[in-house]
């Protein structure tokens, strides 16, 4: 027992330090691949690419990602993380129905537009990042769209339209909005922002309402 106890530490530390060094490698591969995919676009870009913009073998990335594709999608689940927190912190605050819309749209235009690595990252990758945008990972971003705005609208902010109309809408607009914002030179996430702030809030009024109960 006693020769147990005093190789537990050792041990559990050794075992601590892997899993520190397999956190650390994703991370600094996720890292690279964001780079590589913002100045050369998916399309372009390769595995051999992403690995030798970190200190990493070659082989490495295959023991975290089975190919392009799926260190992709990884890197938009990343970004799709930060954007939940901010729309989270962003709609809560919410008071009137102007507010819940522009703070969803200021947060999405302002992610994108604000970073210039993402900027470009949107630049390079509007097909391949379309593509991924019913993935689970991604879809969180609609499913919690679709629990704030229910909560909006029980608490009055939101009038009561039809819910997965408005989620699908408002997710639309910003997104095809960003893309034509990104393609500007220069960008303007200021007159983004009032476009679609203005064209949403014009159109919620000639919304129907729902009939109580349905």
């Amino acid at each position: 027992m006693e020769n147990q106890t005093a190789t537990t530490p050792p041990v559990r530390e050794r075992s601590g330090r892997r899993e520190q060094n397999k956190a650390e490698n994703r991370a600094a591969l996720l890292k690279a691949a964001r780079s590589v995919f913002a100045e050369i676009g998916f399309g372009a870009a390769g595995v051999r690419d992403i690995v030798r913009r970190t200190d990493l073998a070659s082989g490495t990335f295959y023991n975290y990602f089975k190919d392009k594709e799926e260190i992709f999608e990884a890197v938009i689940a990343e970004m799709t993380t930060e954007l939940l927190r901010r729309h989270r912190e962003s709609r809560a605050k919410a008071r009137t129905t102007e507010e819940f819309l522009r703070g969803h749209i200021s947060v999405y235009i302002k992610f994108v537009a604000e970073d210039p690595e993402i900027l470009a990252f949107g630049r390079q990758n509007i097909t391949p990042i379309r593509m991924v945008m019913e993935k689970p990972d991604v879809q969180v971003l609609s499913r919690q769209l679709l629990d704030d705005a229910r909560q909006a609208i029980a608490n009055g902010i939101l009038p009561d339209v039809d819910l997965g109309y408005l989620a699908a809408a408002l997710s639309g607009v910003v997104f095809e909005v960003s893309v034509a914002m990104v393609a500007r030179d220069p960008v303007d996430p200021a007159e983004a922002i009032e476009f679609a702030t203005r064209l949403m809030i014009g159109g919620l009024d000639n919304l129907p309402r729902r009939c109580p109960g349905s």
